[in-house]
């Protein structure tokens, strides 16, 4: 599967940004998120499980909740621990979209 192409098993469109399923197996999932134009949720997110994170395009702000914002651009990654609340979205707002990889443990 192409991920920079966001080829993907199967696709929704959120407010938040695009999402596609590149893996759904029983030990491991994987997604690729387009953010272009996107509203920020005003809500923060957690996982029960580490979420992976690698930027394939753009630049992606990520703040966990009670730190400063982290920019990750092209090639970065970074790992959300479990249970931490956060969010992210595209950056500069006006800049170019952002696409990046998620993956965590299934379940």
């Amino acid at each position: 599967m192409k991920v920079s192409t966001r080829e993907a098993l199967e696709r929704r469109e959120t407010p938040y940004g695009s999402v596609g399923v590149v893996h759904d197996g029983a030990d491991l999932q994987a997604w690729w998120i387009w953010k272009d134009d996107e509203a920020i949720d005003p809500d923060w997110n957690a996982l029960e499980r580490e979420d992976l994170l690698y930027v394939i395009e753009g630049t992606l702000r990520l703040e966990l909740e009670g730190e400063p914002p982290r920019d990750l651009t092209r090639g970065e990654c970074f790992v959300i621990p479990a249970g931490r609340r956060f969010r992210g979205y595209r950056w500069p707002r006006d800049g170019e979209p952002c696409l990046f990889l998620a993956v965590t443990p299934a379940g």
